[in-house]
């Protein structure tokens, strides 16, 4: 029983730092955007590993999230 809540509570704290990596993704992706319409300069290429970087983190913790669900449903 204390093992499924601990990967219930688990699951939610995943579920919100994935919300954060892509709210964060998207606004490094703004932050390209703007660096490449507004100022012109090629700084935006800096940004691009990191804007990588935080949605494949963001897949393998959904991967992981699935995961758990799947032992949680057995």
């Amino acid at each position: 029983m204390q093992s499924t809540e601990w990967i219930e509570n688990k699951i939610k704290d995943y579920k919100r730092f994935i919300l954060t990596l892509l709210i964060f993704s998207s606004y490094l992706y703004a932050g390209t955007l703007i660096s490449i319409y507004e100022y012109q300069t090629t700084l935006h290429f800096y940004l691009y590993p990191l804007i990588l970087i935080g949605l494949a983190t963001a897949f393998l913790m959904i991967l992981k999230v699935r995961k758990w669900r799947n032992v949680l449903s057995e």
